[in-house]
């Protein structure tokens, strides 16, 4: 099938031509890729309408690169755009266009689109006798944290009942998602572990080593919604020695600051930038002790607001995982990490002391989901479960007609 997939992915020249000197998150546009190529890996044609990034500060005209994968060669293409903050809405009318203009000349199978947007809603239409798949990772109708409010609620619930009737499948990324039956055909997709992961990682037995501090880290942890305040508050009450590893882009909010200044002089926490997402793979194969998320909810429920990606690249490491009720997923995996309720550093420091203290046992689940998530959830895994999908999604359709 020819599948068009609109999503704000970034290819390696657009990087190299456009984002020098820039940071921002990769896990998205790396997940984006994994997608792309599980879905080539299953003989489908696979074309990225993407918008782009708004942080390089500059008009870009429209260009179309190709990257070339073992599993075939994905095409992404650009719309000329005004690569500025707040303008986004411009550069999914741009989008709209270039997607208006080569319709007149191609026809697609598949329209997948990235979350409920205002891109998605202005090009869905175009694809008239398209299958239209949602991939959904975050709940369009998740609060902003501080004081649990939901900003543009009419308009967001507007473009919710726009696009919903017109999805005949969703990928969500966690069990509570679309769950009324509001779209006919749904799969769980939380993550692709890739290549890049897969080479950095190995199954070794991790053990601690006495004497030595317990080596925790936190990944993409910078920002309020991450809850790095909420782990470093923890430490005042965790007794044994630990040393905390935090690595994200931009600056730490006060909170967390403000929490520094309490944790005991037995702690050790490194705030840590940037660092590449292969470097930093290989940089927990190695040190990890235990890897935490502690993500705060986004008051729509745990397992409706969203699945955080890098819970299963911390789970392909085989490392004991700590994490908020914002990191389950299915029965099995959570039989296989360790979870605190609410937002108590109380809390927290309970359930990082029984991983300290039962260890060798932690090490043996997180050793079980390790090969799970190694082997579901890989680019071959996903290609079949993405491909079985697509082809129950036709054939319902089919029956329908």
């Amino acid at each position: 099938m020819k599948i068009a997939y609109y999503c704000n992915y970034v290819g390696n020249d657009f990087r190299e031509r456009f984002c020098q000197g820039k940071k921002f998150a990769l896990s998205g546009i790396l997940k984006s890729q994994g997608i792309a190529r599980a879905l080539l890996k299953a003989g489908h044609e696979v074309i990225i309408y993407s918008p782009a990034l708004t942080i390089c500060n500059r008009f870009i005209s429209s260009f179309e690169e190709r990257e070339d994968f073992e599993e075939g060669t994905l095409t992404v293409k650009y719309p000329s755009l005004l690569s500025y903050r707040k303008f986004g809405v411009f550069n999914n009318y741009m989008l709209k266009r270039l997607i208006r203009k080569d319709l007149r000349k191609q026809r697609y199978d598949v329209f997948l689109f990235y979350n409920i947007t205002q891109g998605a809603a202005m090009s869905i239409d175009m694809f008239k006798d398209a299958i239209k798949i949602l991939e959904y990772e975050d709940n369009i109708f998740n609060k902003n944290l501080v004081g649990e409010t939901n900003k543009y609620g009419s308009y967001k619930q507007r473009l919710f009942d726009y696009i919903i009737p017109r999805t005949d499948g969703v990928m969500s990324v966690c069990m509570g998602m679309l769950t009324n039956g509001e779209v006919p055909f749904r799969i769980l997709t939380p993550g692709i572990v890739n290549d890049e992961v897969v080479s950095s990682v190995s199954n070794r037995r991790n053990t601690l080593i006495e004497g030595k501090p317990v080596k925790i880290f936190l990944t993409g942890g910078t920002h309020y919604s991450k809850g790095s305040d909420l782990l470093i508050g923890a430490l005042r009450y965790v007794k044994t020695p630990c040393t905390l590893e935090i690595y994200g882009n931009g600056a730490f909010y006060q909170k967390a600051l403000d929490e520094l200044k309490l944790v005991p002089d037995y702690h050790q926490v490194h705030l840590n930038g940037y660092m590449p997402h292969g470097d930093l793979m290989k940089l927990l194969d190695k040190e990890a002790d235990i890897l935490i998320n502690t993500t705060r909810s986004m008051g729509v429920g745990a397992q409706a607001a969203g699945f955080p990606f890098k819970m299963m690249e911390y789970a392909s490491t085989g490392r004991p995982i700590v994490s908020s009720e914002l990191g389950k997923f299915d029965d099995d995996f959570n039989r296989h990490v360790s979870y605190y309720e609410g937002e108590d550093p109380q809390k927290i420091a309970d359930v990082i002391e029984d991983v300290i203290h039962n260890y060798d046992a932690k090490v043996t689940k997180a050793l079980e989901l390790q090969k799970r998530v190694l082997d579901e959830f890989s680019i071959s895994g996903t290609s079949r479960k993405l491909d079985t999908f697509i082809k129950q999604i036709q054939t319902g359709k089919q029956k329908l007609q």
